[in-house]
């Protein structure tokens, strides 16, 4: 088993065997075909967002990505994946409500 924090790819087991277990609290999920071979995504799904695209590339699509917090995590002829972890854009969201301006002004309320 592969001890590793990031998503990764690995062989599909075959129908009819036993998954291969995961890393506790870690899931497996199909990718389809993968360099020529059926595999499958292992990742932490409470940590990590998975997202495979196949096909040609988009400039639209590779400029909003990374943007949103996606980083290209592998890819091959005709598909990449990208992974966003969860902790990190929770991160980067806060650091941008600390360095947003204050507000000019506050609601007049009366009691």
């Amino acid at each position: 088993m592969v001890s590793s924090s990031e998503p990764y790819l690995r062989a599909a087991t075959p129908v009819g065997r036993a998954p291969v277990l995961c890393p506790p609290g870690w899931a497996a999920e199909p990718v389809g075909r993968w360099d020529g071979r059926w595999q499958e995504v292992v990742y932490n799904p409470r940590r990590h967002d998975v997202l495979v695209v196949r096909g040609g590339r988009s400039p639209t699509l590779e400029a909003a990505l990374p943007a949103s917090g996606w980083n290209e995590s592998c890819h091959t002829d005709g598909a990449r994946m990208w992974v966003r972890d969860r902790l990190g854009a929770t991160r980067d969201a806060l650091a941008r409500l600390e360095e947003r301006p204050r507000v000019a002004r506050e609601l007049g309320r009366s009691f």
